[in-house]
């Protein structure tokens, strides 16, 4: 991946006032290695080209959290009414609803439209659940910790 280093330092300086990421120089190595998803003092940077990719395996790895979408939303996903999936929750079967969807391969559905309504920040910002756009080094930023 080539990057304009120059933006990317602006970039990551305007990150140390705002944000309080003071790791620049390690965000540039990470950038230069061709990492398109690290960490770096409590951050995780995401390239652009990789977030959906990476959201939709860690959706897939955890059957209990895809069972834990609003019901009419889910119900999309699984073939099943609303109604029937408000039944299962109440019953606990978050991990059941979550097999439903990968077995019906609609994970790649859910994940954009999930993205598409409620963003990125929701899901990878655990901190705060913002997403920072770093549109010229064609990055997310999320606070972690």
């Amino acid at each position: 991946m080539e990057y304009d280093f120059r933006q990317c330092r602006a970039i990551c300086a305007e990150l140390e006032t705002e944000l309080g990421v003071y790791n620049w120089r390690e965000v540039i190595e990470e950038l230069k290695d061709d990492q398109d998803d690290f960490e770096v003092a409590g951050y995780r940077f995401i390239h652009k080209d990789s977030i959906d990719k990476i959201q939709q395996e860690e959706l897939a790895s955890d059957e209990y959290v895809l069972g834990c979408f609003f019901p009419s939303f889910l119900a999309k996903h699984v073939g099943l009414c609303a109604d029937t999936v408000e039944k299962l929750q109440k019953a606990e079967a978050y991990e059941a609803l979550g097999e439903m969807v990968i077995s019906k391969g609609t994970i790649a559905a859910l994940q954009a439209e999930y993205a598409g309504v409620d963003g990125y920040g929701h899901h990878f910002a655990h901190y705060d659940h913002n997403e920072h756009d770093l549109d010229n080094c064609k990055f997310f930023a999320f606070r972690v910790n």
